[in-house]
């Protein structure tokens, strides 16, 4: 196992989605998404970045890569995620770890402007 493994899988939470019935586990670490853009006003300033309340960063081991996509709804402990983006990160070929880009899911409620 790699180093880098060791410490995801040290401090990962499981995420899970239903796919044809079965129940699919994600496991990862999961923290806000910070900005270094000074132009978020509706933002809170953190020392690491901007914070704007709706992006989250998912970092996993490359054995969940092909189980994350664009789109896929994630159920957390507390709270459901809608996959913005994925994308591996790559050193000498090699993934080293998946990355992506979430945010909050709201369950439709059908209204005029969705």
């Amino acid at each position: 196992m790699k180093s880098f493994d060791k410490y995801i899988k040290k401090y990962e939470s499981s995420f899970t989605y239903v796919k044809n019935g079965n129940t699919i586990t994600v496991k990862g670490i999961i923290q806000p998404l910070h900005y270094s853009d000074k132009s978020y006003f509706s933002s809170k300033r953190f020392p690491a970045g901007v914070f704007d309340g709706r992006h989250y960063f998912l970092i996993t081991t490359p054995e969940y890569k092909s189980r994350l996509f664009n789109g896929l709804v994630i159920d957390g402990e507390n709270t459901k995620y809608r996959v913005k983006s994925v994308e591996s990160y790559r050193v000498k070929n090699n993934d080293l770890y998946v990355w992506a880009v979430l945010t909050v899911h709201t369950d439709s409620t059908g209204g005029v402007y969705e």
